[in-house]
């Protein structure tokens, strides 16, 4: 057999799907308005669930999507691995390895796909290729082994990371790879890190990779991906932290005043139309008793809200918006001269906004 003529195995897990249909039986003519009555409950309870769906939160549906974007990059993965492995049957081990790096690119959870990197690299001699593959398959296994507690493929696990360990530890000392080591920080810790693509690990890793630039990246819901370069030196540990900036989330605010005319209405000590229109104006003047049509959209935080008029007491409070929710603020404004005690407080109340 060529050198070049490798075999792959691809494990496929089988999916069964059983679907259960009831079997309906006809009511007797008595019992009719009892089957309406459960056929009646059982809508509502599918409409239930299905606005449930609806007003699914905006934190929910990312991680969600997320998460669905993962499961699709893993099944082009699988679709790129079962290619790379009839490439190498026909001997086309140029194009085998071009597939297995585009399978580990788009799952770089699962170590099989680096450890089969590696092993073409190798029959390739491209020591620099098989490095790198070998060293995101040795971080892979070490979170696969702190994952499976006492399972029945520990050994076999176990086995494939000193295989690994070992073959690195002969690129080494080979001496035609200048390499370093890197630790790398995300903040938030919630941020799954990666350099040049490979997994390093979640709010942080340590990895050992060649020198030069490389490139960091963190991926995390409620954050923009973000990527920055670091220079790794030979025997020097180099670390660095990664901050993403935050996706930027709003809420909604519905202002409500009892006056009619000349209330300014200000949102942390600036006019609010000033603070959200395209182009700053001069004042925030409110009218329509400070009732306004459509909801002001507002940076999900705290802010300081505060109505003014002249003639009448100054009102203010703190309140807090939050994502995909809205805020009805009601304000009654007391004349400087009003001592009625009896006036019915402001209040704020809060309700999820309907999604659109």
């Amino acid at each position: 057999m060529s050198p070049f003529r490798l075999a792959f195995s691809l494990s496929f897990a089988a999916l069964t799907l059983a679907v259960a249909l009831p079997a309906v039986a006809q009511a007797p003519e008595t019992d009719r308005s009892e089957v309406e009555a459960k056929k009646k409950a059982q809508e509502e309870k599918e409409k239930a669930k299905a606005a449930a769906v609806v007003q699914e939160s905006e934190a929910a549906r990312e991680s969600r999507e997320a998460q669905e974007k993962k499961e699709q990059n893993a099944k082009e993965a699988v679709k790129r691995f079962a290619e790379a492995s009839d490439a190498a049957r026909k001997g086309q081990t140029a194009r085998a390895l071009a597939l297995l790096e585009a399978a580990a690119a788009l799952d770089p959870f699962r170590h099989e796909f680096p450890l089969n990197v590696a092993t073409v690299a190798e029959a390739l001699k491209q020591p620099e290729v098989e490095f790198r593959a070998l060293t995101a398959a040795q971080i892979l296994l070490k979170r696969v082994l702190g994952q499976i507690g006492d399972s029945p493929k520990k050994p076999e696990y176990e086995a494939q990371l000193k295989k690994a360990e070992n073959r690195l530890a002969e690129l080494r000392l080979d001496g035609k790879l200048a390499t370093g080591t890197i630790r790398l920080f995300s903040d938030p810790k919630s941020c799954e890190i990666f350099l040049d693509g490979v997994y390093v690990g979640q709010g942080e890793g340590v990895i050992e990779t060649l020198t030069g630039t490389r490139k960091a990246e963190t991926r995390c819901p409620g954050f923009y991906d973000y990527e920055q370069f670091v220079n790794v030196r030979v025997g020097d540990p180099t670390s660095a932290t990664i901050k993403p900036k935050p996706v930027p989330y709003f809420g909604r605010l519905i202002v409500k005043v009892d006056q009619t005319e000349g209330v300014i209405t200000f949102l942390d000590d600036v006019p609010i139309e000033q603070r959200l229109a395209d182009k700053p104006t001069n004042d925030g003047k409110i009218s329509g008793k400070g009732t306004k049509a459509e909801p002001y959209q507002l940076a999900a935080r705290k802010w300081i809200i505060r109505f003014a008029k002249e003639g009448y007491d100054r009102w203010h409070r703190r309140i807090e918006i939050r994502r995909d929710e809205t805020v009805a603020v009601e304000a009654r404004l007391e004349a400087l001269a009003d001592t009625d005690d009896n006036a019915a407080p402001a209040s704020a109340t809060r309700q999820t906004a309907p999604r659109k």
